[in-house]
């Protein structure tokens, strides 16, 4: 049974021959790769460049990189009159996904600049999916995105763990811009002990987007150090880089990011039957977390430990967008407009309009639901129902090929992630947003790749 009968058509640049490496990204479409790999980088900085740097200059540079991807990955399409591919369905879900956050637009309840940053958070990441489906050619220039991936993973979290080591009072007399940004998200309150916890968040303007990085490239590293036909040496080194990022996320002290890691370790399991390189990097984790514990005093494991023991926490935890969505929908069942919940619009315009103006809301659920309503809870459902599925399928066609450490590491990211919006937004933040849907057109576009050649 296949699920990409999709026939790959050859256009343009076919004199340039490719090897399968990573430097393909040089041979074919290197504007786009560059641009999306630009974009990656600034993006995971943005944070930083934020607590140092006022005005639109930090927010742009992201921005501009993928746009001027999507320029010329546009431009490539009409010179080679190439059509958008996907999969089965996959290519009109994502016009879906463009065309119904733009039809609200004509539903001004916010300032233009309000909508179009709305607008942006929605429509603009899921172009990455249909430009990976054009541009990628091989495994070799899917590496390049996932070892560039890897590189920001082990510099921000090696970033965060001094940070931790260093203090709040570090981290935070940056400027009065750091303190304005972080502000209590940086701190918790250890139980039975009296003592406020400090919270690392890295490169990134919050703890979560860090820890959220941290299990993107640990599931990544995961997938390699679980491939069967790579050579010894990279997985080795793919193993000893999940410590680290376990050591990572639990500094940032997010309890949300050790549920989605832990159900995407079992993800990568069960896709790779089990296997023993899994089950012996298993007590390493459990190393690296008491390490991390004793690091932190025991504040992350105490911290941990309630959202995993604590009989109702975590009911809690997951309810607690769910009742936000609610809420949002018996007063507005069409929602309040594009860029009210204030996710991906810039701090200057957030604090420029009066308060309560924006309806603040934990994970993309609650963001469908206060600017889209209804509608915007069946485009969620539209996207994780309609486009989960092909990433599954895509992991079982790629098993046992070439591109097998590819599938390992990004299935289990994009279905634990995707199915994380109770507690997440992985569709709309920076650089995770860009990094969920490129490499969604990724691993759809390598299965592919994969089916054509089997059928010869």
């Amino acid at each position: 049974m296949t699920s990409f009968p999709n026939a790959l058509p050859t256009y343009g640049d076919q004199d340039t021959p490719l090897r399968n490496q990573w430097t393909d990204i040089f041979r074919r479409d290197q504007l786009v790769h560059l641009g999306v790999l630009g974009s990656i980088v600034a993006a995971t900085f943005q944070g930083y460049l934020k607590d140092r740097i006022g005005g639109a200059i930090p927010y742009a540079l992201a921005d501009a990189c993928f746009m001027a991807a999507a320029a010329a990955w546009f431009g490539t399409l009409a010179v080679r009159h190439e059509p958008i591919r996907g999969p089965g369905r996959v290519p009109y879900i994502l016009l879906a996904v463009g065309i119904v956050p733009a039809a609200y637009l004509l539903y001004p309840t916010a300032p233009l600049v309000v909508q179009l940053a709305g607008l942006r958070a929605w429509a603009e990441f899921p172009m990455g999916c249909l430009m990976a489906l054009s541009v990628i050619r091989n495994a070799g220039q899917a590496r390049a995105y996932i070892g560039t991936i890897l590189v920001l993973c082990f510099s921000t979290a090696i970033y965060g763990i001094l940070q931790y080591q260093a203090g709040p009072q570090a981290a935070l007399n940056i400027g009065g811009l750091a303190q304005l940004r972080h502000g209590s998200s940086t701190f918790y309150f250890i139980e039975g002990t009296g003592r406020t916890g400090f919270r690392a968040f890295s490169t990134f303007t919050f703890p979560a987007p860090f820890a959220m990085m941290m299990v993107f490239g640990a599931l990544l590293a995961m997938g390699i150090a679980v491939g069967r036909l790579l050579p010894k040496k990279r997985r080795l080194l793919a193993a000893l880089l999940v410590p680290l990022l376990f050591f990572g996320m639990t500094v940032s002290g997010t309890r949300a990011a050790l549920i989605i890691l832990m159900a995407g370790l079992v993800l990568v399991a069960w896709f790779r039957r089990l296997s023993a390189g899994q089950i012996l990097l298993l007590p390493i984790l459990i190393g690296a977390f008491h390490v991390a514990s004793l690091f932190t005093s025991g504040g992350a494991l105490e911290r941990f430990r309630t959202i995993l023991l604590e009989e109702g926490l975590f009911w809690r935890y997951v309810a607690a967008p769910v009742t936000i969505a609610i809420r949002a929908l018996l007063a507005h069942p069409l929602g309040l407009g594009l860029g009210r919940s204030g996710v991906g619009v810039p701090f200057s315009i957030f604090t420029s309009q009066p308060t309560g103006f924006f309806m603040g809301s934990d994970g993309d659920i609650g963001r469908a639901a206060v600017e889209m309503g209804i509608i915007g809870i069946l485009l969620l459902f539209l996207i994780i129902a309609g486009l989960l599925p092909y990433a599954a399928r895509a992991a079982r066609v790629l098993a046992g090929t070439e591109a097998e450490d590819l599938a390992l590491g990004i299935a289990p990211l994009l279905i634990t992630t995707g199915l994380g919006v109770l507690i997440g937004s992985p569709f709309a933040s920076a650089p995770h947003g860009i990094i969920w849907w490129y490499l969604l057109g990724t691993l759809l576009k390598l299965a592919m790749l994969e089916e054509q050649r089997r059928e010869g």
